[in-house]
């Protein structure tokens, strides 16, 4: 009995402890006014940003086999073999490296295959090696870019300081739902979540016609790995060679001045991005040529040469303040595997939340009452118990949503309502038994005992069903729907304990005194007195 008493105690003070105590960097406070602070609303309750996008997955293939062409060419140099080029052919995902030299024979061939034949397909010749992406890994491209892209976008939101986001996939597809409780500026969440963040620098290609003002007068002059890309402000297109380096090589960003004074990004390269900046602006004819700064698939400035570049500079690109912490949180945060485009978009204002919470919470406290009003009315003493229980009930489901940091839905509003009814039906299922074996002349003892256990196993199997249920709405569901299952599941533990566990201590205790333990006042008020346990 007392080991009871202490878990009781325990359940409780933990409990309240999770819900009333609050710590921040330098302070820790006791209060009923942390309860709002420790349990998290969601979207519909506190208002905010909801957004479902969409990634494209074809366009994740692309940039993986365009990438991939240089990462293979380099390795099989690595393996002093001569690559004249490294065609990527995108439509067809695969990648062409031809003008192989002499280097390669029949026994070269097999040692390529052994290092790239999980994901690629590799043909050839004396000349020539086509690499074609296997079907698995085009669908293995295709899950992890929205896997890094519900990370990535997590990372940009975390630095935005929004509290609690939810950044999910939509299982079984490749889109992602985002929703950001508390916050309203549309514009810059739709900048942080939709741009890919990508930043490249590329060497202008040599000759005479290396920008257009039309992209199609650059087309004779495309050659593989090259890019035709616009101007920022829609000013015209450059020609350019292929990626000499990219985000990959930044050590460190940070926000700058450019020589007149505006707002600029700067950059620190790694130790491999320095030598690779140092070896190209140290080429003889690097001076007086142009290294374009590409954010995005959009040239942010091409500046002329004048010296050789070490590993720290500025990018200028006549931002504003604002767009440049923006453009910082996306490099730091990592590029975007793919593109992504929003398919829909809302806003919800924070006065809808308060009503919601407001119908709720008076709903919740209506249903509590109408329940222990009927609940004493028709069992008496036991009704008592089983209104502690539903207390003590109450106590732990909240506990445990602020302790696990969950969110607090309208939905789950809902769930929390239905689980105190789900936690009455366990009592009353307990109590009629107990009422059948007193009417069959039970003692009263004996009669609780076989109460509880008759009514354990119907109680366990009905609420491991709702569990099972609620556990796969919060797998397949999305947004207020997990909400809700969280909180019924939630409530279903909180109920089986405090029915089964708590009420029965409460009639273990009460039946222990010398004075009670042979009555137990079960019947309804209008159907007599106690039942008294016979001699």
């Amino acid at each position: 009995m007392k080991t009871r008493w202490i878990v009781i105690a325990v359940a409780i003070v933990y409990s309240g402890y999770v819900l009333l105590s609050h710590e921040t960097e330098d302070s820790w406070t006791f209060s009923t006014d942390n309860i709002t602070k420790n349990i998290q609303l969601g979207l519909d309750l506190k208002g905010g940003i909801f957004m479902q996008l969409e990634v494209d997955v074809e366009d994740a293939v692309d940039h993986y086999v365009e990438e991939q062409a240089g990462t293979i060419k380099a390795s099989l140099e690595a393996e002093n073999m001569t690559v004249g080029s490294s065609d990527p052919q995108i439509k067809e995902r695969r990648v062409v490296l031809a003008n192989l030299g002499s280097t390669i024979n029949q026994e070269v061939v097999p040692e390529v295959k052994r290092l790239y034949r999980d994901r690629w397909d590799i043909r050839g010749d004396a000349n020539q090696l086509t690499l074609t992406l296997r079907e698995g890994a085009i669908d293995d491209v295709k899950k992890d870019a929205v896997t890094q892209t519900v990370y990535k976008i997590q990372n940009r939101i975390d630095q935005l300081g929004v509290s609690e986001p939810n950044i999910n996939q939509v299982v079984g597809t490749n889109r992602i739902v985002v929703e950001l409780a508390g916050t309203d500026d549309q514009a810059r969440v739709q900048k942080l979540v939709k741009e890919p963040g990508q930043l490249e620098w590329r060497m202008v290609a040599k000759g005479a016609l290396n920008f257009a003002q039309r992209a199609e007068e650059l087309q004779p002059y495309l050659k593989p790995g090259y890019k035709i890309l616009p101007m920022k402000e829609g000013e015209g297109f450059y020609l350019l060679e292929p990626v000499m380096m990219t985000a990959s090589n930044v050590s460190r960003v940070m926000a700058s001045r450019d020589e007149t004074g505006f707002p600029a990004i700067g950059i620190n390269l790694d130790r491999a991005g320095g030598q690779i900046m140092d070896s190209v602006t140290g080429q003889p004819d690097a001076v007086g040529r142009q290294l374009a700064v590409i954010l995005d698939g959009k040239v942010l400035t091409a500046p002329v040469i004048r010296q050789r570049l070490s590993n720290s500079f500025v990018i200028s690109g006549s931002f504003s303040a604002g767009e440049v912490d923006d453009k910082i949180l996306q490099i730091k945060s990592g590029s975007l595997p793919a593109s992504v485009r929003i398919l829909e978009e809302r806003v919800i204002g924070p006065t809808l939340g308060r009503d919601a919470i407001r119908q709720g919470t008076t709903a919740a406290v209506i249903g509590f009452g109408a329940v222990m009003v009927f609940i004493v009315i028709y069992y008496r003493i036991a009704g008592l118990f089983a209104i502690c229980a539903l207390f003590i009930n109450l106590l732990l489901m909240l506990g445990m949503l602020a302790g696990i940091d969950a969110i607090l839905t309208l939905p789950g509003i809902a769930g929390f309502i239905l689980t105190i009814g789900m936690a009455v039906d366990a009592n009353v299922l307990i109590f009629e038994k107990i009422r059948e074996e007193l009417r069959q002349g039970t003692a009263v003892k004996n009669a609780v005992d076989i109460g509880y256990q008759s009514a354990f196993v119907t109680i366990l199997d009905a609420n491991i069903t709702t569990f099972i249920a609620a556990f796969c709405l919060l797998l397949l569901g999305e947004g207020p729907i997990k909400g809700f299952a969280i909180m019924l599941m939630i409530g279903i533990v909180c109920s089986i304990f405090t029915a089964v566990f708590c009420s029965r201590t409460f009639f273990m205790t009460y039946l222990r005194s010398s004075t009670t333990h042979r009555t137990l006042s079960i019947w309804p008020l209008w159907r007599g007195a106690a039942a008294t346990s016979p001699q």
